[in-house]
């Protein structure tokens, strides 16, 4: 069992997220436009939050109309950041291997944030795998951004739970600067460091591989356009 500093609410609907419930409200990003994106996301929760339990979604199903009213605006939301630019800085994998945007561009880069406790992420993973095996060798760099500090994130986590992206620990700071408001989060940028897709949780009406097919249709739609 690995524990998380974080305690999660899940949002019951069809699409399936964590939310990270810390002490403080999260930060959000000084990119104006990625921050009201996610404004959306965040009033159709507040809509369906019950006010005694803010954490909570007691009465959310399928149909109901607050849950209606999250899906809506999942769907604003990554059509919203669709065509923005990708707010990465620096960072560091746990191997080692360090990037900033002068080394990304030029690549198809798929981005996933994530956390250890998180299990719709959990859930994805198997998917996003399959990515890595499929576009290994081609223009293409996967990275899962974890708040999760380094020394927690055993190799046991990992023999337990494979993910084969280039783990980036600790990065809450990049999290804030995407302005991510629940996890799984994933986004397909560009060699130019544009948005193409992106998607927020998981969509359990849409079997295992939806996170499969969401990505590789625009990462070999990128592909195409760049001949690689």
């Amino acid at each position: 069992m690995f524990s998380s500093p974080f305690r999660t609410a899940l949002v019951l609907g069809s699409t399936l997220v964590c939310l990270l419930v810390a002490g403080k409200p999260s930060l959000y990003a000084q990119n104006r436009s990625l921050k009201q994106c996610s404004e959306t996301i965040r009033t159709a929760r507040q809509a369906a939050t019950d006010r005694n339990q803010p954490h909570q979604f007691p009465s959310l199903t399928l149909f109901s109309p607050a849950s209606q009213k999250l899906e809506q605006s999942y769907l604003e939301w990554s059509d919203c950041v669709k065509g923005q630019k990708a707010p990465v800085s620096a960072f560091k994998t746990m191997t080692g291997e360090s990037y900033d945007t002068a080394a990304l561009a030029g690549k198809v880069v798929v981005i996933n944030f994530w956390f250890m406790s998180c299990a719709p992420c959990r859930a994805e993973m198997p998917a996003l795998n399959k990515l890595v095996d499929e576009y290994r060798g081609k223009d293409v760099l996967f990275f899962g951004f974890t708040p999760d500090k380094t020394d927690r994130l055993k190799p046991e986590f990992f023999e337990k739970t494979p993910f084969n992206f280039n783990i980036v620990a600790d990065a809450q700071r990049l999290a804030d600067s995407f302005a991510i408001t629940g996890y799984p989060t994933t986004y397909v940028v560009d060699g130019q460091g544009i948005i193409q897709q992106a998607w927020i949780g998981v969509d359990s009406r849409f079997g295992p591989l939806d996170p499969y097919y969401k990505a590789k249709a625009a990462i070999d739609n990128l592909l195409g356009a760049t001949g690689k």
